[in-house]
């Protein structure tokens, strides 16, 4: 049962790696640097008081980064 159980843990585990590489193919590895300047986009669930209706701006920007966290 052990051993079964290790087989299908081990296929599970090959499935997810093969669908992360699918996802993850078209990605662009995005590193700005401190004096970059970058554009902001504002999500409803991370600022609901900001984005009220369908017609206000959902971006503010541009910024400088002056710090990485």
């Amino acid at each position: 049962m052990k051993k079964l159980l290790e087989q299908i843990g081990s296929h599970i585990e090959k499935a997810n790696n093969a669908y992360k590489d699918i996802a993850n193919k078209h990605r662009k590895n995005l590193e700005s640097k401190l004096g970059d300047l970058v554009w902001l986009r504002l999500r409803k669930e991370r600022f609901p008081s900001k984005t009220k209706n369908k017609v206000m701006s959902r971006g503010d920007g541009p910024f400088k980064i002056i710090e990485r966290l």
